[in-house]
């Protein structure tokens, strides 16, 4: 998935060491690089963003725009040697920190004061920077700075270039744990790329090329985003029902389905509260991924899908008890048995240890595929195979 998403930021590099490549892609898509052109794809992006939704989406359209057009205007007329040299030398690593502080920090909502100061911000910093009356950095300070460009095709040179990959490493470092998610992924190849629309400032091929890819990484990051929503929970970080469904139209005769469901359940968030139950079922996810021999899927609730592409039936007990094991063993720490009223009781109580370890079990019915049966057949059969297992004392697996 990160490849795919990344397509559009691959080519433009491709373009940027192979001079054979570059003259291919301005012979056949030269035109997408009219300004023109550039107006109206920013306009169906952000329409067709708005139109999702995800307003989110313009954060990055209004950077990227306004960046853009602050460079585009640097060409068109001479900067003063210091704005040159903010150009050259400080615009490209404070794009890349933009940029993680943009991924990183909660957004407010577009269509709020805060969002829209936020909005405007975003796209006219680097116009301003670039238009500041700078008279006091020295000039020997300037003339000190100036360095030879990495390759023909960047202008910048190694200071520039260093201080921005070492920006952008800090931030994959930083957000290495969400970047399973498409979206971070999308996040931080558009951060790259703008990285890359700075460096390439001097060829107004590269630049207005660069701006394409991030425009398509845009486009990208919706329609992953928008299959994510789709098709994955968003608690557990499964698949969900509807992918379930796509996956047993393509089951064989010899398949088998399982229903898994969490034991007293109910109880539970009764006791402890809705957002401990919720830390239930990201358990109950996250040792599901870690299971092997089987797809999972959240059904629904506390109960959750496990399909299998064979129907032998020691296999599917040994891996159905490893999974069942796995969760009673696992330690659930929760804080308090009362949860907090208010939000200023649920600040008082953050930090505080753990005053309670509790275990959760689960129930599992298993439906080996019969004759000429049909997926919802096997749904309802494992379902009352479930029901069995919650009969005969939880905590167990029943196959049939």
């Amino acid at each position: 998935m990160p490849f795919l998403i990344a397509l559009p930021l691959i080519v433009w590099l491709a373009h940027l060491f192979a001079t054979p490549f570059a003259q291919l892609l301005h012979a056949h898509v030269g035109w997408l690089t009219q300004a023109t052109v550039l107006y109206v794809l920013i306009a169906v992006v952000a329409t067709l963003a708005g139109l999702m939704r995800q307003w989110s989406w313009w954060y990055w359209l209004g950077l990227s725009s306004g960046l853009w057009f602050a460079l585009e205007s640097a060409l068109a007329a001479p900067l003063s040697a210091q704005s040159g040299w903010l150009l050259q030398h400080v615009l490209p690593w404070l794009v890349a920190l933009c940029g993680w502080l943009l991924s990183s920090r909660v957004r407010p909502s577009l269509w709020t004061p805060a969002g829209i100061i936020w909005l405007a911000v975003l796209i006219t910093w680097p116009w301003l920077l670039l238009n500041a009356q700078l008279d006091f950095i020295p000039q020997n300070v300037v003339d000190g700075l100036q360095t030879t460009p990495v390759i023909d095709t960047i202008g910048s040179g190694w200071l520039a270039l260093s201080l921005a990959l070492a920006v952008l490493l800090t931030w994959t470092i930083r957000r290495i744990k969400v970047l399973s998610q498409p979206r971070q992924w999308a996040e931080l190849f558009i951060g790259i790329q703008l990285v890359g629309l700075v460096l390439a400032l001097q060829y107004p091929f590269s630049l207005r090329l660069a701006l394409v890819a991030v425009l398509l990484l845009v486009v990208f990051g919706l329609a992953v985003q928008m299959l994510n929503l789709a098709y994955i929970d968003e608690l557990t970080q499964i698949p969900g029902r509807r992918a379930l469904y796509s996956d047993m139209r393509k089951l064989g005769r010899r398949s088998a389905v399982t229903m898994l469901d969490v034991d007293h359940f109910k109880k539970f968030n009764d006791t402890y509260g809705h957002d401990v139950g919720d830390q239930v079922l990201k358990l109950i996810g996250s040792q599901l991924k870690k299971g092997r021999g089987f797809k999972c899927y959240r059904y629904g609730g506390e109960e959750f899908t496990l399909l299998f592409n064979h129907q032998d039936s020691d296999r599917i007990e040994q891996d159905l008890e490893a999974v069942r094991t796995q969760i009673a063993n696992y330690p659930l720490r929760v804080r308090a048995k009362q949860r907090p009223k208010s939000h200023k009781q649920g600040r008082a109580q953050r930090g505080k240890p753990a005053t309670k370890s509790v275990r959760v079990t689960v129930s599992m019915g298993c439906a080996l595929r019969q004759p000429k049966e049909s997926e919802q057949a096997m749904i309802k059969r494992a379902d009352t195979l479930l029901y069995k297992a919650k009969k005969a004392g939880r905590n167990c697996v029943v196959i049939s």
